[in-house]
């Protein structure tokens, strides 16, 4: 019989206790919230760590090696991952996951945070969610069999790495972020078990594919090329951002027009109050809402700024020249709005 290490016995116990834990916790606050409290249910996976680690060190005393004890705690881990995997896959398909309220949806995008950012975006599309969820389904039902056990691996990797990095850069919250690695991690380990027949196929495996009769350096010469001619044609390609100093959100803090100073009284005023200097020299005049704009393209030379605008595209073209304000971060415009002379001060309020 094979000897099994303590250092396996302990990791797979461990690990078993974990992904279980961690499954019936998400399960427990996602459906049984009403009738347990989260410091109730926060119990569950210390329990089932501590049982894992106990029977890991009585394993060891009795120095047995079953392949069946084996067998049936990295059957847990199987099991937990795919259980808690499965549900988040009906879950989107059931549309109890990735749905934004509608009240939140006419906000202005800035005023997101990364969480909701990533909900809207995953919202937008019911069958990208739909795919998703399968993909997941699909996976946990592989994994559940020995002989397909590798596939199911194979198709949950990608799916759970992209899902771990999402919730890390878009601050889903720490406790997702520790959920998604245990599962992760319980993915990753049967890539550790299997890793003989992985290497030999990879690496070892006979290539039956014909070969290209080129010598070394013209072979490398192609393979580098997907670095170096991607980075010389964009190397060659114009920055879209040719104004970095200008460009930003502006508000206007004083506007005359003609000899009359306007102030903003009202939302029903038609007055300037926001203009943006955007990349790909894009340029927008807000008048009071988001639903009154100018949007057009600026071209500049020194001082002198010219705006030719795409809608409305009746509106005459802007000329006028912009100077800054003694270091102060702030921007004098001077030109013709329409038929009026105008003078408007701008206060820079985003990069």
């Amino acid at each position: 019989m094979q000897k099994i290490s303590f250092v396996k016995k302990l990791i797979t116990c461990v690990l078993a206790g974990l992904v279980i834990g961690a499954a019936v916790f998400r399960q427990g606050v996602t459906y049984f919230r009403t009738w347990l409290s989260i410091r109730e249910l926060s119990i569950i996976p210390f329990i089932t760590v501590v049982v894992a680690i106990i029977y890991a060190i009585i394993w060891q005393i009795r120095k047995t090696n079953n392949q069946t004890t084996l067998a049936f705690w990295q059957g847990l881990i199987r099991y937990g991952v795919a259980f808690d995997l499965a549900e988040f896959g009906w879950a989107k398909i059931c549309r109890l996951q990735l749905v934004m309220p509608i009240s939140k949806l006419d906000l202005p995008y800035r005023s997101f945070s990364p969480s909701e950012l990533f909900w809207t975006f995953f919202s937008h599309s019911y069958l990208f969610d739909c795919i998703i969820g399968g993909l997941q389904i699909a996976g946990t039902m592989l994994l559940l069999f020995r002989r397909t056990r590798l596939a199911g691996v194979f198709i949950l990797l990608p799916v759970l790495a992209n899902i771990l990095l999402m919730d890390i850069f878009y601050q889903i919250g720490d406790s997702v972020v520790v959920h998604a690695s245990i599962m992760m991690t319980g993915c990753l380990y049967f890539l550790f078990v299997e890793f003989s027949r992985l290497k030999e196929f990879f690496f070892a495996a006979k290539d039956r594919l014909p070969v290209l009769q080129l010598s070394n350096f013209s072979k490398m010469a192609i393979r580098l090329s997907i670095i170096y001619i991607p980075l010389l044609l964009i190397a060659m390609h114009s920055k879209p951002d040719k104004y970095p100093q200008l460009t930003g959100k502006y508000e206007a803090t004083q506007l005359k027009i003609g000899q009359q100073v306007l102030y903003r009284t009202s939302c029903a005023d038609s007055l300037l109050t926001v203009v943006y200097f955007d990349i790909k020299n894009g340029c927008v005049f807000e008048f009071n809402t988001p639903q009154r704009r100018w949007n057009g393209t600026y071209s500049k030379e020194n001082d002198q700024l010219k705006i030719n605008w795409r809608s409305p595209a009746d509106k005459p073209a802007f000329s006028g020249i912009l100077t800054s304000m003694n270091g102060s971060g702030r921007l004098m415009l001077r030109g013709m709005l329409g038929n009026d002379s105008m003078n408007v001060i701008l206060e820079k309020v985003y990069n």
